[in-house]
């Protein structure tokens, strides 16, 4: 497997559109650690920007040899509100942003049956270009369980509809993400996002489920078996040799500084990048 790092580690706690370390520090921290790629959020590079920022940035990705393994196009994307499958309706900007940082997946959400139409069209209009939609796991979508996605996946059949398989909101909404829940979803899996939390009714972090209402978490560290054990899964993945990108979606922990957090991520995941 590839492994990724989600931009998410460097962002403000409170504050989705906004980092509190420039891209290029980032970058330079996470190819020190052997990281492959490095999963990219509105609070570094949105439909937004200029094309002059995004150029820059691309140079910046090609200086140091690291690829852009996702991008997250938009603002409602990264918030999963109720504007977070719009971009459905217009693909357009989103394929022009992925081609010009050279990555090849794009995240959508659908969220309801009437998102399927659009997302059909705007994977055909994605096949044209080679590049890959991918849905995540995720609460407040058609894809809250591993049932819901592979129904979703039947559903749209289309061969660059992709899952970018995340087990903390599968948890959040019941439903099984062990290894049986990878097996089922592993031929449609282009990307595993990895976060870790336990249910926690005292926590701060609220995930808005359709099957469970309103579920609160606390974000553990990373190999913390309380929350979900990744070592399993790993194993999983790398005894069926997938390729695909793995993503260390993590948000930086209070008194963690981000040093350490990537250190310590590369030293759980890299032995085993392929």
């Amino acid at each position: 497997m590839k492994l990724s790092l989600s931009c998410r580690v460097a962002e403000v706690s409170n504050n989705k559109e906004k980092s509190f370390l420039p891209i290029k520090s980032l970058i330079k921290l996470a190819v020190l650690n052997g990281f492959e790629g490095i999963s990219l959020r509105p609070s570094v590079v949105s439909t937004n920007s200029s094309i002059d920022d995004i150029n820059n940035l691309r140079s910046i990705f090609n200086f140091y040899n690291i690829k852009v393994s996702m991008v997250t196009s938009n603002i409602h994307l990264a918030k999963n509100d109720n504007f977070s499958s719009d971009n459905l309706r217009n693909i357009k900007p989103c394929l022009d942003l992925a081609n010009k940082l050279g990555t090849s997946l794009v995240r959508i959400m659908i969220k309801n049956k009437e998102d399927i139409y659009f997302a059909k069209k705007a994977l055909d209009e994605a096949l044209e270009r080679g590049i890959i939609l991918t849905q995540q796991t995720h609460w407040g979508t058609m894809a809250e369980t591993v049932q819901d996605t592979l129904s979703l996946v039947k559903e749209i059949s289309r061969d660059n509809f992709g899952i970018t398989y995340e087990p903390a909101n599968l948890m959040a909404c019941g439903s099984k993400y062990d290894v049986d829940a990878l097996k089922t979803l592993l031929p449609y899996i282009v990307n595993f996002y990895f976060q870790n939390i336990i249910l926690d009714q005292d926590g701060n972090h609220e995930f808005n489920t359709f099957k469970n209402g309103k579920i609160k978490v606390s974000y553990v560290p990373l190999d913390d078996h309380n929350g979900i054990s990744i070592i399993p899964l790993l194993n999983f993945l790398k005894e069926n040799k997938y390729s695909g990108w793995f993503t260390v979606h993590q948000p930086l922990l209070k008194g963690q500084n981000i040093n350490l957090a990537v250190k310590e991520a590369a030293n759980l995941f890299m032995p085993y990048k392929s």
